[in-house]
C-alpha cells in the first residue's frame, strides 16, 4: 500500500517532464517537413529569387544581364500603358468574380430548394468548368463572330442584328472576355457554394417556416449569413483567378483591339517575348505578384472576420 502511491505519481510526473520540452517535437516535426520545404525552395524559391533579379536588370532574354537598380520599378511609375494594363486587370477581377459569385449562389438555391431536375443540373453546370481555358477561348471567339458565329446568329434570328463584332470593338471585347470567364467559372463556384448551402439545418429551415417566413425571406435572412464565409472565399479565389486570365485574354483577342484586352499577364508577354524586354515584364510580375499577396492576406482575413461574426 505505501508504494502505490509512488507508481501513480512516477508516470504523470514523466508525462509532465514530456510536455515541458516542446523544442523536442518541434524538431521532430521540422525533420519531417524537411524533404517538402526543401522541395517547395528549389521549385518556388529560387524561381522566385530569379525573377525579382530580373526585374533589377536589363536583360533581352539572351546574354548575361546587366544590373540596372530600381531603374524597372520607377519606370513603371509613369509608363501609363502598364497602369492601364492594371485597370483593365482590376476590372476583369473584380467583374468575373462578382458576377461568377450572383450567379453560383442563385443557381446553388435552386438546386438546394429542389428544383426539377437538380441532379442533372449539378453535372450540367459544372461541365465548363473542366474545359480547357484554351478550348473555351477559341469556341467563344468564334462564337461571337458577325455574321457565322452563333452568338450573332441567335441575336438576328430575334432582330437584333447578326454582325456585332463584338471582339473587334474596344468597348466590348473586355465585356465579352469577362462574360465567357464568367461563364467557364460560375461551375466550380456553384458546387462550392451548393455544399456550403446543404449543410444548413433542416430544422432551421422548418423553424423559419413556422414563424412565416417565405423560401425569399429565408434565402436572404438563413442561407446567405450562414454562407458568408464560403462567398468570401469564392470572391477571393475568383478574383485573383480572372487577374491571372491570360490565356482567356490572349486566345480571344491576343490583348486586342488595340490594348482593350492588355491585362497584366498579356502585358508582361508582349515586353518579354514580343519586345525582348525582360525587365521590365520581370517588374510588372513583381508588382502584380504583390498586389496579389495584398488582396489575399486582405481575402483573408475579412473571411476570418466573416467566419467568426457567422
Amino acid at each position: 500500500m505505501t508504494h502505490a502511491p509512488i507508481e501513480l505519481v512516477a508516470p504523470q510526473s514523466a508525462a509532465i517532464r514530456r510536455r515541458t520540452h516542446p523544442g523536442r517535437d518541434s524538431r521532430s516535426v521540422l525533420l519531417l517537413l524537411s524533404p517538402a520545404i526543401a522541395i517547395l525552395g528549389i521549385f518556388f524559391g529560387v524561381p522566385i529569387i530569379d525573377l525579382v533579379v530580373t526585374s533589377l536588370s536589363s536583360w533581352s532574354g539572351v546574354g548575361d544581364r546587366t544590373f540596372v537598380g530600381a531603374t524597372n520599378y520607377v519606370n513603371l511609375l509613369g509608363d501609363s500603358t502598364a497602369w492601364s494594363a492594371l485597370t483593365r486587370s482590376v476590372t476583369l477581377g473584380l467583374g468575373t468574380a462578382i458576377g461568377i459569385s450572383i450567379i453560383a449562389t442563385l443557381l446553388a438555391a435552386l438546386v438546394s430548394g429542389g428544383i426539377a431536375g437538380s441532379n442533372i443540373y449539378r453535372i450540367v453546370w459544372f461541365l465548363p468548368a473542366i474545359a480547357p481555358p484554351s478550348a473555351v477561348a477559341v469556341f467563344w471567339a468564334l462564337s461571337v463572330q458577325p455574321k457565322s458565329g452563333v452568338v450573332n446568329a441567335v441575336l438576328g434570328a430575334v432582330g437584333l442584328g447578326d454582325d456585332h463584332a463584338w471582339l473587334a470593338d474596344p468597348s466590348t471585347a473586355l465585356g465579352v472576355v469577362i462574360a465567357v470567364a464568367m461563364w467557364q467559372g460560375a461551375g466550380f463556384a456553384f458546387l462550392i457554394i451548393l455544399g456550403a448551402m446543404e449543410e444548413v439545418p433542416v430544422s432551421t429551415y422548418e423553424a423559419a417556416a413556422i414563424d412565416g417566413a417565405g423560401p425569399i425571406r429565408q434565402f436572404f435572412s438563413i442561407t446567405l449569413p450562414l454562407v458568408r464565409p464560403v462567398l468570401a472565399m469564392i470572391l477571393l479565389l475568383e478574383s485573383i483567378w480572372a487577374f491571372n486570365g491570360f490565356t482567356l485574354a490572349w486566345g480571344m483577342t491576343q490583348g486586342g483591339p488595340g490594348d482593350a484586352t492588355t491585362i497584366l499577364p498579356v502585358q508582361v508577354y508582349k515586353d518579354a517575348f514580343q519586345s525582348g524586354n525582360f525587365g521590365t515584364a520581370a517588374a510588372i510580375s513583381v508588382v502584380g505578384g504583390v498586389i496579389l499577396l495584398a488582396v489575399g492576406f486582405v481575402g483573408h482575413w475579412l473571411g476570418s472576420r466573416t467566419a467568426v461574426d457567422a
